[in-house]
């Protein structure tokens, strides 16, 4: 989905509510803030993308109603805040611990600056002063992770906003100001139940309700009452033996990952979304198998959180919605979810072949060569059906 398709629809959306009547849209007056919010950065750009495995779509303007005042914006660029931190070496798949450090940290500063206009915004729709939310915002600990709810609190405020549901709005502030500044940052990685936390229910809706062809409903069930200790023991195992074999990518994940959501069901073995940057949602392996299903799963899922936090600051592809064989699902996907198949692959493969050679015992060499497998597939669209942007065909140029 390319970034001026998804600003535009996001414009229309506020163009088209513009017309209604009643009280519950007095925020809509925030005017320029609001703006801002919409069409100030990457990060609310790509905050409405899942990784490769789901997409989430943007809403269809509605038939025969346009203009408003946003209707000339759809011309322009998206504008992304602090272009002169961005380092063109960024843009590579092979792992580095230092380009891992120093894209999180932009990654934060980006959603600290959205949250601020999105908290402004509220304001000014709502004709309501929030000085401890914003002085908490303002002041939040960018050299820590963010936890990932501060993150789906964020991007939920802005999507009520985006949809005109004052109400909404109301509530998630209500949430957010009560929620303890101290809190929102870690330097912990925990593993626990899906459903654990109000701000996943939208997530999980979303997740749920996405109808794949020729595959039965997504089923996702919490764990209630088992015990997870074994499982977090698990992963942080996996973890340590990344670590052993590839501290670059052992660094990527420390970076960006801090919260292991675990679930029961069918039709899906994990996602990731920058709503909620930091989690990543992971079926439940099957007994016997935990170590090396997190060991495919840690990197496979941190590589989309990266490659999100990249696509935040440069579309690295100007084709994205070209559908194509991809190299991981059966059916054709859109181009840039070829090219997030194709990057979490790389780096599997990259782990799996040290992991073989280093500790064979492991018996991962099958899952290795169902992996490069995947990957010649993807590597073979991407080099002939994507259209880089100069950022985009440095990373290609990486594989």
């Amino acid at each position: 989905m390319s970034v001026d398709l998804i600003r535009l629809t996001a414009l229309q959306c506020v163009a088209d509510l513009e017309c209604m009547e009643g009280p519950e849209l007095a925020w809509m007056r925030s005017g320029e803030a609001l703006d801002r919010v919409l069409s100030g950065s990457g990060w609310s750009i790509a905050m409405d993308r899942l990784g490769e495995d789901f997409a989430v779509r943007p809403r269809p303007a509605a038939a025969g109603r346009s203009g408003g005042r946003h209707a000339s914006a759809t011309t322009k660029a998206p504008v992304i805040p602090f272009a002169a931190a961005i380092d063109h070496s960024w843009f590579s798949v092979v792992p580095s611990a230092s380009t891992a450090a120093s894209v999180a940290r932009l990654w934060r500063e980006i959603w600290r600056y959205n949250a601020v206009n999105a908290v402004s915004a509220a304001e000014e729709g709502l004709a309501t002063r929030l000085p401890r939310l914003m002085a908490a915002v303002r002041g939040i600990d960018l050299d820590q992770r963010l936890e990932p709810r501060v993150c789906a609190r964020s991007a939920a405020l802005m999507e009520a906003m985006g949809q005109g549901d004052g109400a909404a709005v109301y509530d998630i502030l209500q949430a957010w100001c009560v929620d303890p500044p101290e809190s929102w940052a870690t330097q912990q990685m925990l593993t626990e139940s899906i459903a654990h936390h109000g701000w996943e229910q939208e997530l999980l809706a979303e997740v749920r309700g996405t109808r794949v062809k020729n595959v039965k409903p997504l089923a996702l069930f919490p764990l209630l009452e088992t015990d997870l200790t074994p499982l977090h023991d698990a992963a942080m195992q996996a973890l340590a033996l990344i670590g052993a074999v590839d501290p670059e990518m052992h660094a990527e994940i420390t970076a960006h990952v801090s919260l292991i959501k675990l679930f029961s069901g069918a039709g899906v073995e994990g996602f990731s979304s920058p709503k909620a940057f930091g989690a990543i949602w992971l079926r439940l392996p099957e007994p016997g198998q935990e170590i090396a299903w997190f060991l495919e799963h840690l990197v496979h899922e941190c590589s989309h959180l990266h490659l999100n936090a990249l696509l935040a600051l440069d579309p690295l592809l100007v084709n994205p919605q070209e559908i194509h064989q991809a190299p991981i699902r059966p059916d054709p996907r859109p181009l840039f979810q070829v090219l997030h198949g194709t990057f979490v692959l790389w780096r599997n493969c990259r782990v799996h072949r040290r992991l073989v050679e280093q500790f064979p015992e492991l018996g991962l060499q099958d899952g290795l060569a169902e992996f490069e497998e995947q990957l010649a597939r993807g590597t073979e669209v991407i080099a002939t059906r994507m259209r880089p942007t100069d950022r985009g065909r440095l990373l290609l140029q990486s594989f």
